[in-house]
């Protein structure tokens, strides 16, 4: 092993750093216990979907942090998700149940950080610390999730990047073919949902352990959702909406007169809303985020209809982004909707 990745190993380390801060194996434990109970919380609490401050610690006397704000921490259905600030206080004695505090006095949580009395887990801004001996130990992350303790939205959007460039940017995948009503890729069958529904599914099913995929999830919508992600151990869902940008050719073969356009990412963007809506209410104990794929198959100059297409034509609209209208950027002022994907689809070009 080189030096250098030697010394990327003890960064990532944060139990390492701890025991070389304090040189006490009492703190490694404790910490130990910590990042434990941060796991089992995170089951039921999304780090990406909260815009507080989670702390988890434990004062080494053992002694009550603040006794009059302090709820005895037996479920989880306890939990009050509407809160600036939460935290746990755990004890080192056998049995002694957890403390719960929430929405209290932030600044009486933040001065346990900067003692030595405390040793304690913080997240904040999407960020997150071991605080020991009054001192800051950062915890690295190289993930795309605000917390390397939470990691299933994280292992879903690789899935779903791996999956657009694996699949569909050349069209790899026999589901994904049959969308196509030409061997070049110009143009999309008439309705090519069932074929994209079971190339997603299938891909993710292969991709993510522990999950549950369904096509056509039912949430009593306008229409059903047409795929639901569901971890079976975490508490998390994702419900996923496919829109195809492009034109598509009628059972006759011939051209249909209206081409798919980002109207159809903006009514994605209505429909993953809605769906969010309604699941938070039909199920609140879930934890659910809103996804919208756009497959892109726009093509310049197929009309009147061609069986042929040049490089310039084909590849023209390949780096041209989504337009999302303002009011339905929901990415921005929701946490529990993701940024919409967009795969670009090349043709076969002469």
């Amino acid at each position: 092993m080189s030096d250098k990745l030697v010394n990327l190993v003890r960064e990532e380390d944060y139990l390492l750093r701890v025991f070389t801060k304090t040189n006490n194996s009492v703190y490694t434990n404790l910490t130990k216990e910590i990042v434990k109970f941060v796991g089992n919380i995170y089951r039921v609490i999304e780090p990406s979907h909260i815009n507080g401050t989670i702390i988890i610690f434990y004062k080494i006397s053992d002694q009550v942090f603040f006794s009059e704000n302090a709820t005895e921490f037996y479920d989880d259905s306890i939990l009050n998700h509407n809160f600036q600030s939460i935290a746990f206080q755990l004890f080192q004695e056998d049995g002694r149940m957890p403390l719960l505090y929430q929405n209290i006095n932030e600044e009486n949580l933040l001065s346990l950080l900067s003692s030595e009395e405390y040793i304690a887990y913080y997240f904040h801004d999407n960020e997150e610390f071991i605080y020991v001996n009054g001192e800051q130990i950062k915890i690295t992350n190289r993930y795309s999730c605000p917390s390397i303790f939470a990691l299933q939205y994280h292992f879903l959007n690789e899935a779903i990047l791996r999956y657009g460039n694996e699949r569909i940017r050349k069209v790899s995948c026999e589901h994904f073919k049959n969308c196509w009503s030409d061997t070049k890729f110009i143009y999309f069958i008439n309705k090519p949902e069932d074929s994209i529904q079971l190339s997603i599914s299938e891909y993710l099913k292969n991709s993510l352990r522990g999950v549950d995929v369904v096509r056509e999830y039912n949430l009593n919508a306008t229409k059903p959702v047409d795929i639901r992600v569901f971890w079976r151990e975490a508490n998390r869902a994702a419900l996923i909406e496919v829109k195809l940008m492009g034109r598509s050719l009628k059972s006759n073969g011939e051209i249909n007169t209206y081409e798919y356009g980002n109207e159809r990412a903006n009514d994605g963007m209505t429909q993953i809303k809605e769906y969010i809506d309604l699941v938070n209410s039909d199920s609140p104990k879930v934890i659910n985020k809103g996804y919208l794929l756009v497959i892109d198959g726009r093509r310049k100059g197929i009309n009147p209809k061609v069986n042929t297409i040049s490089i310039e034509n084909g590849m023209f609209y390949s780096n041209c982004e989504l337009e999302i209208d303002k009011d339905k950027e929901y990415y921005i002022t929701h946490m529990n909707i993701a940024r919409p994907i967009r795969m670009f689809v090349e043709p076969i070009c002469d």
